[in-house]
């Protein structure tokens, strides 16, 4: 059959632009520093194009979509998503380089920059969903939420007017989230209050701080919890946290990275700075230019005088990407002990681009590499995207059997191939199902509990104002007997509407004492001083306790294989 000369649509012609041309011509986005932004910068160069000789594949391929997407929107018998086609092509070719490199919508992109920036614009506020209702969990210290008055407990019925049934917890955070400046009206249900509350709330900047506890675990050993990813504020914070930590007679540290999805290189460098002396290797970024050339960059420690506290670092599947890097970093030095499981193994060096009409992507440049010179990155060959992300491939089922050995500074023997694998393998806490389901009535008992309306247990009403720097007592809210029991008064009649087997209430006393104290100290000190009630009682937390003695050794054998300073050119300030 004759080809018909057709004129592609206005989407198609854009779709050709973003598909096959704007890896070429894009331009990174900032993402601070010296870290991974200086080091793409240098390398990758902007709107080469390709090479004369594969010009008539670009224009062949972007020939071939456009006309494949102008015959579907001509003759295909139902109606086409637009957007969401052209978004499937862009994702599609990018997921045939490798797991990481990515295409973004315009929503997707906003909440990438925002996760990089350690920031986004909104009210402030934790949610929740329970049963086919969300509600307040816990609002972030000063910020809209929290001075409009909403409060942990509080059921959201309805957002500019508009009621929320039928709506599940990402679709009232997405109408929660705006512009900075824009306003939002928030309508409430609070247990004791005869009617609804409605609050106006001026939408503003909301940080999100990568350390989020600092506390002692016993006298001498303090506890670090940063999980939320590495910001452009990282390095400071963790700082800070020691400093405060060693004021109050730390001798050694539980630094905890699990689920730390990772981010800013520049900040990995910047914790590993306080760490490790001037000279020590953090990490080796390994890729290839525009040009088809190799090259290799190397991110050093340049801190004349660093910390010698001893470490525990808490790591498992969670932990991916910048806390491999740091992780990896302070093992091959033997500057910390690693207590817990494997990392994920994400080690590709990600560029992101922001692309017209607010859309981005990021692109694979160049991998990691451990001092040792163990590739942070796990196999993704051969493998399923779903079970890539899930850890199953046959290198996971065979553990360290097969993989390449490799030497630390002091002689240990470490593992590449499949993450970082921990020093001193502890396995993450499991619940039954019965247990998860168990969360709802436990929340939905405390924000009755926290607002005063338990029959008996006027005590536990919270006073409206969170007391967001209170340091935990063994006394604040004690779970008692006569308390569980009102608990499970409370749970019985409920327990066929959340699908609960009748059963599930009999041999989960001590978890539903755990998390009852949980849900009552939210409301009553905020989320992440609550979670200490969790963190204490983890396995891998008492194991790492525990280990102190040998985290002391090494941090004692680093400190004599450390390299003679050099004369500070541009000492470290912490």
């Amino acid at each position: 059959m004759k080809s018909v000369p057709r004129t592609p649509s206005r989407l198609a012609a854009g779709v050709m632009s973003l598909v096959c041309v704007t890896c070429l011509t894009g331009f990174p986005v900032p993402t601070g520093g010296s870290g991974r932004g200086l080091v793409q910068a240098q390398e990758v160069e902007f709107g080469l194009g390709p090479e004369p000789g594969d010009v008539w594949k670009g224009k062949a391929v972007t020939t071939a979509y456009v006309e494949a997407l102008t015959l579907a929107e001509e003759h295909y018998a139902g109606p086409i998503d637009h957007e969401r086609l052209c978004d499937a092509a862009a994702t599609g070719m990018l997921r045939t380089l490798d797991p990481h490199s990515n295409f973004f919508t315009r929503e997707e992109f906003n909440e990438f920059r925002s996760q990089q920036q350690a920031n986004y614009s909104g009210i402030g506020s934790l949610i929740t969903q329970h049963g086919n209702k969300v509600y307040i969990w816990s609002p972030i210290a000063d910020t809209p939420a929290y001075r409009a008055g909403l409060r942990y407990g509080d059921e959201i019925i309805a957002v500019d007017g508009e009621s929320t049934e039928g709506w599940d917890v990402s679709k009232v955070r997405s109408r929660l989230r705006g512009l900075r400046s824009t306003a939002v009206t928030v309508t409430v249900n609070r247990p004791g209050e005869p009617s609804p509350i409605t609050v106006r709330i001026v939408r503003d900047s909301v940080g999100q701080p990568s350390v989020s506890n600092v506390f002692m675990l016993t006298p001498e050993v303090g506890y670090l919890a940063f999980r939320r990813g590495f910001a452009q504020a990282s390095g400071e914070e963790v700082a800070a946290a020691v400093r405060q930590l060693k004021a109050r007679g730390a001798k050694a540290i539980v630094f905890d990275q699990r689920d730390n999805p990772g981010g800013l290189v520049d900040a990995a460098r910047a914790i590993a700075e306080l760490f490790l002396a001037r000279g020590q290797k953090i990490v080796s970024i390994r890729g290839r230019t525009p040009r088809g050339l190799t090259y290799e960059n190397a991110l050093t420690s340049n801190n004349p005088t660093p910390e010698d506290i001893p470490l525990v670092v808490l790591i498992n599947g969670g932990s991916a990407s910048a806390a491999e890097i740091l992780a990896g970093a302070l093992q091959d030095h033997d500057r910390a002990l690693l207590v817990g499981e494997t990392t994920f193994g994400k080690g590709l060096v990600q560029t992101p681009y922001r692309l017209p009409d607010g859309y981005g992507l990021t692109l694979t440049s160049a991998k990691y590499y451990t001092p040792t010179g163990r590739l942070i990155q796990r196999r993704y060959d051969n493998v399923s995207l779903y079970d890539y992300q899930r850890r199953r491939s046959r290198t996971e089922a065979t553990g360290k059997d097969g993989l390449t050995k490799y030497l630390t500074d002091g002689k240990r023997t470490v593992y590449g191939g499949l993450g970082i694998t921990p020093d001193v393998e502890v396995k993450g806490e499991t619940y039954t199902l019965a247990q998860g389901q168990l969360t709802s009535l436990t929340f939905l008992f405390g924000r009755l509990l926290a607002n005063g309306q338990v029959e008996g247990f006027a005590q536990y009403r919270v006073p409206r104002d969170v007391d967001y720097n209170h340091t935990l007592q063994d006394s604040d809210y004690p779970i008692t007997d006569q308390l569980l029991a009102a608990f499970k008064a409370f749970a019985q009649p409920r327990l066929q509407e959340f699908g609960i087997a009748p059963t599930a209430l009999v041999g989960n006393d001590a978890f539903l004492r755990q998390q009852l104290r949980r849900e009552i100290l939210t409301a009553a000190y905020g989320f992440d001083t609550a979670q200490e009630v969790i963190i204490r009682e983890e396995a891998v937390v008492k194991r790492a306790i525990a280990e102190v003695p040998q985290s002391r050794s090494l941090a004692e054998n680093a400190r004599r294989l450390m390299p003679s300073p050099l004369r500070p050119t541009n000492s470290f300030k912490n």
